[in-house]
């Protein structure tokens, strides 16, 4: 695990606090000569999600050493053609890969409904991403707080995520309440893209949240939908995740298999069962988005703008 502290110097930026850390990266705080803040993401090597240090309560609290058990960091998936998907971890190089494709989709973005990226700078032969330092609160840190949550900042993710689309985005990858920041003007920001994967054999996620391993846009809506899930319910529609048969071969498993695999897995508690206060659009827009593989951001984003209007 990379050791920064705060006051030390990162190429002309000096280290201000920690922000945060993932699976794979801490962001901190910087402050260049003239006083200018920045974001400086630095590529760590703590091998995923289920390989995190995790505090033994929940918490505020940022440390380089562990995150608060609520929180759902990416983890770096094999995917065996026969046997799915199981952790591994990543190293450094592999980290830095991913940060150096990370940089391209945030110059494609040029700052709409993500960080503006300034620059790349390399330190003992590592890319640091130095971004736009953005004051705000992540989704998770929203409900954690009980501060409130409004529909209609999904509504805007979806907007974000079709205008990315526009400029040659393929998804964001890692959709969750720890990538989504609300802004103190209520602005949405996503943070922490996932780009696509050098090798075929392995995605880079967070299997809660992305449960059928997906690297495309009904991935995301799949995402939103957990998450709206996740709000209403107080729980996730998935006991465990993935599914168990994502990432493998199509001739690996009989059609027949396939089938009732995903039926079962999809056989998560309705929406209305858990909350009997869920309107019933809502619950039905849940539905879709997890079940109707035709059902996507756009048509998402549709039925919530029209729940809202209707309010």
């Amino acid at each position: 695990m990379i050791q920064i502290q705060t006051g030390q110097r990162i190429g002309p930026y000096r280290i201000a606090g920690l922000l945060g850390r993932g699976a794979f990266a801490q962001v901190h705080l910087a402050e260049d000569a003239k006083g200018r803040q920045v974001a400086l993401k630095v590529g760590d090597t703590s091998g995923g999600g289920k390989f995190l240090p995790r505090f033994e309560e929940i918490t505020t609290e940022r440390d380089a050493h562990a995150v608060s058990p609520d929180e759902t960091p990416a983890e770096a998936l094999f995917l065996d053609p026969e046997l799915g998907a199981r952790a591994e971890v990543l190293d450094a190089a592999e980290v830095d890969e991913l940060l150096v494709k990370e940089a391209e989709l945030l110059v494609r973005a040029d700052g709409a409904g993500t960080p503006r990226l300034h620059d790349v700078i390399w330190t003992a032969g590592r890319p640091v991403l130095v971004m736009e330092a953005i004051r705000g609160l992540t989704l998770r840190e929203r409900i954690r707080s009980l501060e409130g949550v409004k529909m209609s900042w999904l509504v805007d993710v979806c907007g974000i995520l079709e205008g990315l689309q526009a400029k040659g985005w393929t998804c964001h990858g890692d959709l969750k309440p720890e990538n989504i920041l609300v802004t103190e003007g209520e602005k949405l920001v996503l943070i922490d893209p996932v780009p696509e994967s050098c090798r075929a054999d392995r995605i880079v996620t967070t299997p809660a949240y992305n449960p059928f391993l997906r690297w495309d846009s009904k991935g995301d809506a799949q995402a939103l939908a957990i998450q709206i899930y996740e709000l209403l319910a107080c729980s996730l529609p998935f006991e465990r995740s993935p599914w168990p048969l994502a990432g493998t071969s199509l001739s690996a498993h009989g059609e027949e298999e396939r089938r009732l695999s995903l039926s079962l897995f999809l056989s998560f508690p309705p929406l209305r069962e858990v909350n009997a206060l869920t309107p019933a659009l809502i619950s039905e827009c849940v539905h879709h988005a997890l079940c109707d593989a035709r059902y996507g951001l756009s048509e998402l984003r549709r039925d919530l703008e029209g729940f809202l209007m209707r309010r």
